[in-house]
């Protein structure tokens, strides 16, 4: 099957198969091929949840959640219209062959055309060979009066269906995709999204799973052989003791099955964070009954919601919580039970995330040095991990069943707006006291109740494309509250900093940086981390702070996310355009990183264009356009450019001031004491 990046395919669950068939029934009045068939799901990019539908490997269709409307939609896609040109009860277009000349994908389907539309007859012409697709208004071999009551048909017709409705088109032989849009007259037509002359349909037999298992029981013994070689090749060499690592996901499901046939009888560990499904909570307990295995629950931070009212909600570019209710905690247990050391199977797969690509068979934690951590199916997909299960006979979750994708803290920021929506309607209650808790924050910041409902909250630093989406429905993502005070200044600057500062090159005030940051352990693996969110003027587009970054090692910038990812020898950066920050390395080596990231950002926001960086640079990689701009193939990060630059100058200074004043907050906040992980720094100025 030809698969979207990332490829992670899953089952269906059979909550998405009734939503699947309530869309189908909704749009085309049939949805009888969905009955007893294998159906895939695979994730891709979008604003939201988005799933290509496969049956039989072909593409059919694409689910996805809009955000706005707070509702799942779906785009047919031309081998599911092949599939409903006989069978569709409404949304299905007939229209005459002859327009099948020349190319006619996303041009306007000429209403003269049409011979039928949602199952009415429309058209009392047929447009003859002459006609151009092209225009619309073309009458062709009709009368002016033929063609003004087929306008009109036409247009009565297109009245109960909203803009962006797909719709099925049968032109011969061909079946294709037609999509409802607004023309530039303000009137609703059809514009033909994509056409396919294959014949697509199922096959008479309907394979179940005990079916699809055997005909991949041998790719599945071979991940599995594979998986056993690692853990038993490595614990051959280590006689410290081993557990595994599980959530109750289907993830660390598989790698428990895999240790049990590696080991005798391996330790579980379960983080009940206090914000597990209840459904997890009695799962993980039942199951590791059944199969007689010693478990240690290990309980995180109790008082999380009185947190979200100081820290305001966790949000997928500052996930404080998993420091508190779950890497702490573990850290405390795994240096109190296993004193000299432990090896940890771990259930991560680089197919999960943009974080966890880079993921190592074997990886130390430099935060706890003594523990080593296994993944044994780290390039395992989705549909492998769920096969692998079934095949085993243990039981999964049940609340994939119900839809959710992945298993972890119910309020978690990294969910999808989706999986908020679904959490409604399956736990009212847990839904209603996370709504709660955000709106109160909400009004608090003097932030509008979209703010919440639409999901903006999970992000500190938004997206573009979410930039995008409050743009198009005038949704402000400041806080009101502090809106008067911020002087006039730029906005990527936050509130506070009343004092005169000094004022330098490009406006910019030295009061106006500021710097906050959660020190512990990483929330996407075991090593150490650091969050930090620092506040300056922005004088120069995101895109030039991903250029002076190339200073510090391989960068990828990921311009819709607005995001770059910096590689050095010593770890790994991810920093946002809001000014987010995320290190991950060693702890010594993250506090050397977040330094120098904080100086290159701000030598990107100071620079003025001198061009001594540009002289200075040995190699030719940099060249000037506004900006700098680094030619990464050529850079050697010997830093010479640094040498004279004012920007750079001024920026070193700018944050071994910022770093002074949080290490002397730091100072007194713990009594002189060193920093304790999980602890968040106050913001000052």
């Amino acid at each position: 099957m030809e698969l979207a990046p990332p490829g992670d395919i899953r089952l269906c669950s059979q909550r998405a198969r009734g939503l699947l068939a309530d869309l189908f029934l909704e749009s085309f009045g049939y949805a009888g091929f969905l009955q007893d068939r294998i159906i895939l799901l695979n994730k891709i990019a979008g604003l939201d949840r988005r799933d290509q539908v496969i049956i039989e490997g072909r593409h059919i269709a694409t689910l996805w959640f809009d955000v706005a409307a707070g509702g799942h939609r779906l785009d047919i896609e031309p081998a599911g219209a092949s599939l409903l040109t006989e069978k569709a009860k409404k949304g299905l277009v007939v229209c005459d062959g002859a327009i099948l000349k020349g190319h006619i994908k996303g041009k306007w389907l000429p209403p003269q055309a049409i011979i039928s539309i949602l199952g009415d007859a429309v058209a009392v012409g047929i447009v003859s060979d002459r006609a151009d697709v092209s225009q619309p208004e073309s009458k062709a071999s009709l009368s002016p009066a033929q063609g003004q009551a087929t306008q009109a048909n036409f247009s009565t017709s297109l009245a109960c269906l909203a803009e962006g409705d797909n719709l099925v088109l049968k032109i011969g032989k061909f079946a294709g995709v037609g999509v409802v849009r607004r023309r530039g007259d303000g009137s609703k037509a059809i514009r033909i999204r994509d056409m396919t002359q294959a014949s697509f349909s199922l096959s008479d037999s309907h394979p179940g799973l005990t079916e699809v298992l055997a005909a991949n029981r041998t790719a599945l013994q071979a991940l599995e052989k594979a998986a056993l070689s690692e853990i038993k090749g490595y614990l051959s060499r280590n006689r410290l003791p081993v557990n595994v690592s599980f959530s109750g996901g289907k993830d660390s499901l598989a790698c428990l099955i895999l240790a049990r046939k590696a080991l005798s009888r391996p330790e579980v560990l379960f983080i009940n964070t206090g914000l597990e499904f209840p459904e997890t909570v009695a799962y993980v307990r039942d199951l590791i009954k059944s199969i007689k295995l010693p478990l240690h629950e290990i309980r995180g931070e109790s008082n999380f919601f009185d947190q979200v009212q100081v820290f305001g909600p966790p949000a997928k570019d500052y996930r404080w919580c998993c420091k508190t209710n779950k890497l702490g905690p573990m850290t405390s247990f795994l240096a109190e039970h296993y004193p000299r050391g432990c090896v940890t199977v771990d259930g991560r797969r680089i197919y999960e995330s943009f974080n966890r690509s880079a993921i190592r068979a074997v990886e130390r934690n430099p935060y706890v040095p003594s523990q080593t951590t296994l993944a044994p199916i780290r390039n395992w997909r989705a549909l492998e991990v769920m096969l692998y299960i079934h095949e085993s006979g243990l039981p999964l979750n049940p609340l994939y069943e119900q839809d959710y994708e992945r298993i972890g803290c119910w309020l978690c920021p990294a969910c999808l707006q989706s999986e908020f929506a679904n959490l409604k309607e399956t736990h009212p209650q847990l839904f209603g006291q996370w709504t709660a808790s955000l709106q109160d924050w909400a009004a608090g910041k003097g932030l509008e109740s979209r703010y919440i409902d639409w999901g903006f909250w999970r992000w500190k630093s938004h997206p573009p494309k979410m930039l995008e989406l409050a743009d198009g429905h005038g949704i402000s993502l400041h806080n009101s509250r502090s809106e008067a005070g911020r002087d006039g200044r730029r906005e990527g600057s936050t509130e506070g900093g009343k004092g005169k500062g000094e004022e330098g090159e490009a406006g910019y005030r030295e009061d106006e940086v500021s710097i906050q940051a959660v020190r512990g352990r990483s929330p996407c693996g075991l090593e150490y981390s650091i969050e930090a969110k620092l506040t300056f003027p922005q004088n120069h587009p995101f895109s030039s702070v991903a250029q002076a970054l190339k200073v510090l090692g391989e960068v990828q910038y990921a311009e819709d996310l607005g995001a770059a990812v910096v590689r050095t020898e010593k770890g790994r950066a991810t920093v946002f355009a809001g000014g987010h920050i995320m290190i991950i390395a060693g702890r010594e080596e993250a506090e050397m990183i977040l330094r120098d990231v904080c100086e290159a950002v701000l030598r990107a926001q100071l620079c003025m264009g001198c061009g001594i960086c540009e002289k200075n640079c040995p190699r030719g990689a940099i060249t000037l356009s506004g900006t700098i701009e680094i030619d990464g193939k050529k850079c050697n990060q010997c830093k010479k450019c640094i040498r004279g630059c004012i920007a750079a100058d001024r920026a070193g200074k700018i944050t071994a001031r910022i770093f002074r004043e949080e290490n002397g907050k730091m100072a007194r906040l713990s009594g002189e004491q060193p920093r304790s992980e999980g602890k968040v720094s106050s913001r000052f100025k």
